[in-house]
């Protein structure tokens, strides 16, 4: 099960795995200092990350200009947002539908309508096709206001539609300028470069990757997700690189974590619980980059690969290399505004491809969530446990995490009768699930489907994650209690 082999994909396999260079500030070519360059990469770097790297205090809440700006757009045109919502929906079911048939030989698209269409860029399973066209229909019902009282209910249409469908439309085109802007002329370079002392020893990681994990701590996972897949595609990563990436550090964003802090009442503790949770996730991850699954992911690219040269110097030495690296990048790079454009059409048809398959999955795990007892059978043999770890009301404790690994609003807030010190817990280990059947785990089979990442898998590592968290967790809540932080 946990052999190599079970991620292999002879069409998307470039090579075996491959040694970076090293490198020290006397062997390296640092770039020779011109204004127009460095003027580029500063923009270009500081935009993107004003955007979706500063933390900011908005409305009493700590996020970044990125939430804030989306947050504008969603107040003053929300109707639009939602049409837009129902253009993706459709335009993603038809180009697969068109795409798929052509694939399969029931249709043939001449070379101009392949150009245009892009076939293999929506070839997927025959099951996420149906869910793509399956989400055609629930988005018209759920965006109309019509159908039965089951699927419009608050806490499946309303979640499915409002939180889910909305927050993906804005976040991913709209964030995938800033993205591209960092990914394109430079800021993968500068930050990886910085990062390399980090993110090696500790996580076996290229320095690249805090970059993606700042985006999903930060921004969003599917900002994470969408400059991962954009690195992966250029050979800057490989399929264990991606995997880790994703299931250890795409976790739940800053902005999530106040607001579900917020509707448990216990945003008075919020710094404490940001610091807890952090620890919580890097603890994890270093230890799930170690064992299978993980472990044994092949080091495959999909393209002519590009690792980042391993450095070494001083910090200044460090400092010195990644400016150049940046400033280099930025030069070769497009211009500001042709990276910007290509990075919301290139946003906007990546939510195209995803955004039906998360609607028709996260439907079907939220009416599992509302309709059945199905997480509270579930939950029953961990209660045990949390009584063991001292957690209060341990039933709600459990069946808060487990279905937490539906879709993280619903668990957390499964918790809102809790003990204080259980709202803290569970906050700290929903927070860090990370892998969410309601959105992050569709959204992952089917933008890296070409590792492949499989729900057997994803479960797995789930199951891994929360029994390292509870423990952990639990650990961190008793000793900030001991500490009286909170």
């Amino acid at each position: 099960m946990f052999g190599s082999q079970s991620w292999e994909d002879d069409d998307h396999i470039s090579g075996e795995s491959v040694t970076a260079d090293e490198k020290s500030i006397d062997n390296v070519d640092l770039i020779e200092k011109r204004l127009k360059p460095t003027l580029k990469f500063l923009f270009a770097f500081t935009t993107g990350a004003f955007f979706f790297l500063l933390p900011v205090q908005y409305e009493g809440q700590t996020t970044i200009p990125l939430d804030v700006l989306l947050t504008l757009i969603e107040r003053t045109a929300l109707l639009a947002v939602e049409v837009f919502v129902l253009f993706v929906l459709f335009a993603g079911g038809i180009l697969t539908t068109v795409s798929m048939l052509h694939l399969e030989n029931v249709i043939t698209l001449g070379e101009r309508a392949q150009d245009l269409v892009e076939p293999e860029y929506w070839q997927t399973s025959k099951l996420f096709w149906a869910f793509r066209v399956i989400a055609i229909f629930l988005g018209l019902s759920m965006f109309l206001g019509i159908g039965p009282e089951w699927l419009l209910a608050d806490a499946i249409g309303g979640v499915s539609w409002n939180v889910l469908m909305i927050t993906i439309v804005l976040v991913i085109p709209v964030g995938g300028i800033f993205v591209n802007l960092l990914a394109e002329l430079g800021g993968l370079e500068f930050i990886g470069t910085l990062a390399q002392p980090i993110m090696n020893p500790f996580f076996n990681l290229p320095g690249r990757s805090a970059l993606d994990s700042a985006a999903s701590w930060l921004g969003s996972f599917s900002i994470g997700y969408y400059l991962t897949r954009n690195v992966f595609d250029r050979g800057g990563y490989n399929k264990r690189e991606v995997f880790v990436i994703c299931t250890c550090f795409a976790t739940a964003n800053l902005g999530s974590v106040g607001a579900v802090a917020a509707i448990l009442e216990v945003l008075n503790v919020f710094p404490v619980i940001i610091v807890l949770y952090l620890i919580a996730t890097l603890i994890v991850a270093g230890i799930l980059v170690r064992v299978p699954p993980l472990s044994v992911v092949p080091e495959e690219y999909i393209a002519e690969p590009d690792p980042e040269p391993q450095f070494t110097g001083t910090p200044v030495d460090y400092l010195r290399f990644a400016f150049s690296e940046g400033v280099k990048t930025a030069e070769k790079g497009e211009s500001i505004p042709r990276a910007a454009i290509a990075g919301f059409v290139d946003g906007t048809k990546l939510t195209a491809m995803i955004l039906g398959t998360v609607l028709t999955i996260a439907t079907g795990v939220l009416m599992l969530e509302a309709y059945s007892a199905f997480f509270e059978y579930l939950a029953a043999p961990v209660v045990p446990l949390m009584t063991i770890l001292g957690i209060p009301d341990p039933e709600i404790a459990a069946i808060a995490i487990l279905a937490g690994a539906g879709e993280y609003f619903v668990g957390a807030t499964v918790a809102v009768g809790a003990d204080h010190i259980t709202k803290v817990f569970v906050v700290i280990v929903t927070s860090a699930q990370a892998i969410f059947f309601a959105a992050s785990v569709p959204m992952m089979v089917d933008m890296f489907d070409d590792i492949p990442m499989r729900f057997r898998d994803l479960t797995l590592l789930l199951i891994l994650r929360t029994a390292l968290l509870i423990p952990i967790a639990a650990v961190l809540t008793h000793g900030a209690v001991a500490l009286g932080l909170i």
